[in-house]
């Protein structure tokens, strides 16, 4: 057996391509939203968590085999067998966790797997909270296939993933999108500190939003909450931030390695269509530029656009992109859920339907059905799944 290598990127040879298994997974996804969708508009809301529970482990399924090829998740398998959580520096969560992903089928795989669900659930949770059920499993989709989040998810960055997933709560509450408990907010902030080094970063894309919503109205809080939230998120920052300092001054000293996924024609493909939803909704609804500027939800929507449109701007004119090439997918998460928002506040989900067809279109022909010609073995590819069960896997 040869020895694991000492640099990325790390290939595994245990490893096939299977184009037709990963379209007839991802058909049983579209039956499953179908599904879904039928319940949704008849009422039947047992059928549809029915429909939701098949559609998310459909999903697990489907990016823990998908992922199985891809180097941080090669890399990260093999470092836990070494010791617990192997390979996370300053990350505490993994080392907790680290004797449970050992006993996972494909271990670190089956995490992304996971990771890659609670992507899919995120919006079937909004989807029930706005009473918008026939829409719940096509945003699902719309979210886990998209352009927008191909570092995330179909780069095995599991860990950044599931980080920022934690602060979609607080994201949430600070454009006032949806009710929340702040325990439960709280729970997800603690979370995202311990698992990636990117918090930093991270708690501040989260609570951007708050520059821009309307100010409350009713009775303020007591000061002395909101001092103490303060203090909590500086601590937090305090003790994470050094970390986060030392890999970002390593990556813009040393590190010249960054990805053009956020650039790729793709995902200029999907902002055009998210892009003809947005022009669509404000003609039906008479939107002209100053109701919109009143609208905070319209603000936050155009920031998370401009932001993502300047990390676009660094890569293709190379500022620091192997930087901001690394926020691209947070920012293009909380895009697409805030646009997500904008569409349920105005009543256009059929609007939703251009930027859904172009992102299904990519998934299914740009990605599932091109897998023939993946070098499996000789790459760290994405769709290059196991070609053995678990137990037979040699590490």
């Amino acid at each position: 057996m040869t020895p694991f290598p000492t640099e990325g990127p790390f290939r595994i040879d245990q490893v096939t391509a299977a184009p037709l298994l990963m379209a007839g997974l991802f058909g049983c996804q579209l039956a499953a939203a179908a599904w879904m969708s039928w319940a949704g508009v008849n009422g039947r809301r047992r059928g549809w968590w029915i429909g939701a529970a098949v559609l998310l482990s459909l999903v697990a399924l489907f990016f823990t085999l998908a992922s199985w090829g891809t180097s941080d998740i090669t890399k990260l398998s093999h470092g836990f067998a070494i010791y617990p959580g192997g390979g996370t520096k300053g990350e505490p969560f993994w080392l907790l966790v680290g004797p449970l992903v050992l006993a996972l089928p494909y271990r670190m795989a089956a995490v992304h797997g996971l990771v890659a669900a609670g992507y899919a659930a995120a919006p079937l949770l909004l989807a029930w909270r706005w009473r918008a059920l026939a829409w719940g499993g096509w945003s699902s989709l719309l979210i886990c296939c998209s352009p927008l989040l191909r570092s995330f998810l179909q780069n095995g960055v599991t860990r950044q993933a599931l980080a920022l997933l934690l602060l979609l709560p607080l994201m949430l509450w600070s454009g006032r999108l949806v009710e929340l408990r702040r325990p439960l907010i709280a729970v997800g902030v603690l979370w995202s500190a311990l698992v990636h080094s990117t918090f930093p970063t991270n708690l501040l894309l989260s609570l951007s939003p708050l520059l821009l919503r309307d100010r409350a109205t009713g009775t303020a809080p007591g000061r002395w909450r909101w001092w103490l939230t303060m203090g909590v998120l500086a601590a937090l920052l305090i003790a994470v931030a050094p970390i986060a300092w030392q890999k970002v001054s390593v990556y813009a000293a040393r590190e010249t390695f960054f990805s053009h996924y956020a650039v790729l024609r793709e995902v200029q493909r999907l902002q055009w269509a998210l892009a003809l939803g947005l022009a669509l909704t404000c003609w039906q609804r008479h939107l002209g530029v100053m109701r919109l500027l009143k609208c905070s939800l319209s603000r936050q929507l155009a920031l998370f656009s401009v932001l993502f449109l300047l990390i676009q701007a660094s890569v293709e004119w190379e500022w620091f992109p192997q930087i901001t090439f690394r926020l691209a997918d947070g920012v293009g998460f909380f895009l697409l859920i805030t646009y997500l928002a904008w569409i349920h506040r105005y009543q256009a989900y059929a609007y939703l339907l251009p930027a859904l067809l172009v992102t299904l279109h990519y998934w299914l022909f740009g990605r599932i059905l091109n897998t023939e010609t993946l070098a499996c073995g000789a790459n760290d590819s994405f769709l290059c799944i196991p070609d053995r069960w678990p137990w037979e896997v040699r590490y």
